[in-house]
Formats: C-alpha cells, sequence, structure tokens
C-alpha cells in the first residue's frame, strides 16, 4: 500500500465525513472501513502502475469535457434516426494504439457516445454495433471510412497520451 495508499485512505475518510456533515466516533469508522474498501476493490480492477505508466493523464485533461461535447452532437443525430429510420450493422474498428489502457478509453468512449455499442476488444480490433443512415450505403464507403466515422477524433487525441514503452513521450 506505501504512503500513496495512507493518504488515499485518509482523503477518501475526510471527503466522507464532510459530505455526511457530522463528525462522530462512528462516522470516522464508516469514513475508514469505506475508504479502505474503495482503495481496495479499486486496486483490482484499475490497470496495474506498469500499464498506466504507458499513459500520459495530464494530456487526457480535457477529454472529457470533449467527450460530451461528442455526446450531444450524436445525441442530435440519435433524434434524427428515430424519426427518418436507420440501419444497424455489425463493424470493426481498427486502432493503432499500443497502449491497453488507451485502446479499452477508446473503446468505452465509442460507446458512451450515442450511435454504436462496443462488444469486444481483441489485440487492435473493436467489434461494434453501428447504427447509421438509411441513405448511406456502407459498402460503398469502405471499412477504413466507417471506422474514421465511428472513431471520430477521439483516436487522435487519445493517441496524444500515449507513451513510448521505454518511457519516452510520443
Amino acid at each position: 500500500m506505501g504512503r500513496y495508499g495512507l493518504f488515499t485512505i485518509l482523503s477518501l475518510a475526510a471527503i466522507w465525513i464532510v459530505l455526511v456533515e457530522h463528525f462522530t466516533w462512528a462516522s470516522l469508522a464508516v469514513a475508514l472501513f469505506m475508504a479502505v474498501f474503495c482503495t481496495y476493490f479499486s486496486d483490482m480492477f484499475l490497470p496495474p502502475a506498469k500499464e498506466a505508466k504507458t499513459v500520459n493523464f495530464k494530456k487526457l485533461i480535457f477529454y472529457p469535457i470533449y467527450i460530451l461535447g461528442q455526446v450531444y452532437a450524436a445525441a442530435f443525430v440519435m433524434i434524427k434516426f428515430i424519426i427518418v429510420g436507420a440501419n444497424v450493422d455489425m463493424v470493426t474498428v481498427k486502432t493503432s494504439m499500443k497502449s491497453e489502457v488507451l485502446k479499452v478509453l477508446l473503446m468505452d468512449s465509442m460507446t458512451f457516445v450515442p450511435g454504436s455499442i462496443s462488444l469486444d476488444l481483441d489485440d487492435d480490433t473493436i467489434k461494434m454495433l453501428w447504427i447509421y443512415d438509411k441513405k448511406i450505403d456502407k459498402n460503398k464507403l469502405g471499412k477504413e471510412k466507417v471506422s474514421d466515422i465511428l472513431k471520430g477524433g477521439m483516436e487522435k487525441r487519445l493517441a496524444k497520451a500515449e507513451l513510448f514503452p521505454e518511457g519516452g513521450e510520443n
């Protein structure tokens, strides 16, 4: 756990005390229990430190704002599809990113944006369910164009945060 683990537990306990708006020994005990519980489970499910070191998270500070913009833009397109109609198809999207963390973030981002659902991530290929305009002939577009439509600018933004395995910046 180390020094940072203890700092995390104390910080989470302090936030809990602030949220419950009163300090008693019982609330402190619950706060410490919940902090240890959250820290334990986050260590189980978050990527290991070795994998997380392949990503420069400072370069992703504005990424959530970008994703929210993409969600709203895609929501208006989906409203049109609800009124006019749409087709649904399975597609595969290729990614050139090496970091597993960023691949998962890309996959989750594409799922978060209305109109697509990620089904599987296998090496550099993401299998997706895609809702698209009835007027579009998917076969004429080609696989690369469909992939570009689904990834939007998300892959380019995420790729900026990718570090080389040696630790140097991309």
